[in-house]
Formats: C-alpha cells, sequence, structure tokens
C-alpha cells in the first residue's frame, strides 16, 4: 500500500543521503514515522523521531535509580557474629 501511495522509503537512496538514518530505518523497529519521510503527508520532525524512538521507549523503564555495584561487598558485611 504504502508503495501505491508513493510514501514507501527508498532504503538504497537514503543510505546514500542519510547513512545513518537508513540504518535505523532498515535494521530498527518499524514505525509509521518511516511512512512520512517521503510522499504526501510528508512530515519534517519524521528523522527526528526515527532517530529518538529508543530513547522515548526505553525512558518509562528507568524511572528507578539503582545504586552502583560496581564495588566489592565487604565480608563483615555477610558474617554474623
Amino acid at each position: 500500500i504504502a508503495a501505491c501511495i508513493g510514501t514507501k522509503p527508498n532504503i538504497p537512496l537514503l543510505f546514500l543521503k542519510d547513512p545513518r538514518l537508513a540504518w535505523e530505518v532498515f535494521f530498527g523497529p518499524c514505525t509509521p514515522y518511516q511512512y512520512r519521510l517521503v510522499g504526501p503527508g510528508k512530515w519534517d520532525g519524521a528523522r527526528n523521531a526515527i532517530l529518538t524512538q529508543w530513547d522515548r521507549t526505553l525512558k518509562p523503564l528507568k524511572t528507578r535509580i539503582v545504586p552502583d555495584s560496581s564495588k566489592p561487598a565487604s565480608m563483615s558485611h555477610y558474617l554474623k557474629t
């Protein structure tokens, strides 16, 4: 349907013009933003929306601050007398 309407992104051409965006379109999740890059209903913010979609997806999952556990715990903490 997208090809008939003229909104299907041309991946090879996209790799030549904007490799980073082409990488996200080809290897990233399929989102409606991809069909707003070209053709009728083209949206100027589609590129930015595609490049930042993982930030918006993962942000709700990072609401709790986890303490840094890179320091080894003291053994005295585990031994009780």
